[in-house]
């Protein structure tokens, strides 16, 4: 199967909310457009499918070259809280001692991904998940993960 594409106007209305004052936003959906490759004597037809939002990775380096690569250079969070029903995780920055950071929003069921680089502003990232009695971060939250970066 070729490699999923995110659909254009999605890039484009995406490109607004990246540069939103509390930082980047990822969407709750993305859509996706996928070619199979037909075996002889079959033929190809495109599909479309909406994805939502599972959550993010933060990565540090130029998104170019971190893109282009399989072993990106991904920041864990530095610290954890459960609040009930919730996991918030938090990434702290020093943009002394730090280069150049962006978001990168993951979705459910497709390898397509969304990136948006971080203004070197950014101190702290938190993403707010969704989790069950356990703890557990539900696999389809009633409501997105949020991510606040400021």
């Amino acid at each position: 199967m070729r490699p999923f594409l995110v659909t254009v106007p999605l890039l484009l209305a995406a490109a607004s909310p990246a540069l939103a004052a509390g930082g980047p936003q990822c969407p709750p959906t993305v859509s996706v457009t996928a070619q199979p490759e037909a075996p002889g004597g079959w033929a190809p037809y495109p599909g479309r499918d909406s994805h939502g939002f599972i959550g993010i990775t933060l990565i540090e380096g130029d998104r170019s070259q971190q893109m282009a690569t399989a072993s990106r250079t991904t920041l864990a969070p530095d610290s954890e809280t459960r609040h009930a029903r919730r996991l918030v995780q938090l990434w702290e920055f020093d943009a002394a001692q730090r280069g150049k950071l962006f978001v990168l929003c993951r979705y459910r069921g497709t390898e397509a991904t969304l990136a948006a680089d971080l203004p070197r502003q950014t101190r702290r990232c938190t993403l707010t998940l969704e989790t069950d009695i356990r703890g557990d971060v539900l696999d389809e939250p009633k409501t997105p993960p949020q991510l606040d970066c400021r």
